[in-house]
């Protein structure tokens, strides 16, 4: 059996970590271990933790070091602790009790292996069936996004693009591609690593019989939270400029455009909160500044 190392980064998240660790205790693959890099959280998460599952390998950080750093330091203890195989996986999300057999076995040098992804209320309700890299746009794109379940929905198929939020990974793939840009700090770091992984010609394997349950965005507050708003603006403009070889200057335009679009309506709307975040966001960029905001 090929060992693998199952990497979660920790805020506040007693609320949904047990359940997360419960579902992974459940699995009938059995030859793992559980890392998780707690990111300075400031519930009592971790102490439950120790209690209920003393066999949980904890990784204290003195800051909150941002999900790309956080997966680094989990990803290199899997690697120290001779695990073949890291599993990236975020604290919110439920899995059934055979989805590490089913990755496992899709699994091979050179093959990233994903779940097919759903909101864990409603079940029924698509959160990632599959995705790809918008270059035009300069973002990332889910199919089948808060689209219902249906059998013609995508196959087991190569793409190029997934979140990491579930996602297995043979550790010598680190050996070639490096590790997460630690300069996003939180959102576009998984399109950066896809792209990465794409160049060193290694496949993501999307296999929709794995399912997960993901409790969305709820580390950063909701989908439209303020922290959300502003790592995605700011780290798609640091994201097109580092991959800047296949971005056009209409892509450019474009993005410039809708983020401006988007400050002039939060005026109108007088939503100022967010026009203030994308405009920092922006000037942050254009400041060089990357990694963690203190807002």
């Amino acid at each position: 059996m090929s060992k693998i190392g199952i990497v979660i980064v920790n805020y506040n998240g007693e609320k949904y970590q047990n359940d997360c660790i419960k579902s992974i205790m459940l699995q009938t693959y059995t030859d793992f271990e559980i890392i998780v890099v707690d990111s300075l959280s400031s519930d009592n998460s971790i102490e439950k933790l120790k209690s209920n599952y003393p066999s949980v390998k904890v990784i204290m950080c003195n800051e909150n070091v941002g999900v790309a750093k956080g997966n680094n330091l989990g990803i290199k203890e899997s690697i120290n602790d001779g695990c073949d195989y890291t599993l990236l996986l975020n604290n919110d999300v439920e899995m059934p009790s055979d989805l590490l057999q089913i990755l496992i076995s899709k699994a091979a040098e050179n093959i990233v292996v994903v779940p097919k992804i759903y909101y864990f209320q409603p079940n029924d309700l698509l959160w990632f069936d599959g995705g790809n890299i918008n270059w035009k746009k300069g973002i990332a794109e889910h199919w089948g996004f808060q689209k219902k379940d249906i059998e013609s929905h995508n196959p087991e198929q190569y793409i190029n693009y997934s979140p990491t939020c579930c996602m297995l990974i043979n550790n010598k793939e680190f050996e070639k591609i490096g590790y997460i840009d630690e300069k996003y700090f939180m959102y576009y770091d998984d399109t950066d690593l896809c792209v990465r992984l794409s160049e060193q010609n290694i496949k993501i394997l999307y296999v929709p019989s794995a399912k997960l349950y993901h409790k969305v965005s709820s580390s950063t507050g909701g989908e439209n939270s303020k922290l959300k708003i502003y790592y995605q603006s700011r780290n798609q403009l640091y994201f097109i400029n580092k991959f800047k070889y296949n971005i056009s200057i209409y892509t450019k335009i474009y993005i410039i455009s809708k983020d401006i679009v988007k400050i002039v309506l939060s005026f109108i709307r007088k939503n100022h909160k967010n026009d203030i975040v994308i405009y920092k966001a922006i000037f942050d960029y254009n400041s060089g500044k990357t990694g963690r905001v203190d807002f």
